[in-house]
């Protein structure tokens, strides 16, 4: 599969990238994953199930800031292969 990731997520609920997760990945293909999200600071924010709605910009129920996260996704595939990606992008807040 081909593994998308957007690069921004704008979290105002107007339903156009409320949510960040991962695109071209379940757990159809990839039965074991892990994807992790951290501040600036390496502070892990969210870890997030291959299968979920994706991360809404909140940390314990709070609202993080406007700034760069980054990404850490591995995935197992069915025969036991791993696929490591990584990157970041911007959460925006207006």
């Amino acid at each position: 599969s081909v593994i998308e990731y957007p690069k921004f997520l704008t979290p105002n609920g107007d339903g156009k990238n409320d949510t960040w997760k991962i695109k071209g990945a379940n757990s159809s293909f990839y039965p074991s994953s892990n994807i992790t999200i951290v501040n600036r600071h390496g502070k892990i924010v969210a870890i997030i199930p291959i299968d979920n709605d994706g991360w809404d910009g909140t940390y314990n129920g709070k609202t993080l800031p406007s700034n760069d996260y980054w990404f850490n996704i591995q995935l197992v595939d069915r025969k036991g292969k791993k696929h490591q990606h990584q990157g970041h992008f911007s959460l925006l807040r207006k």
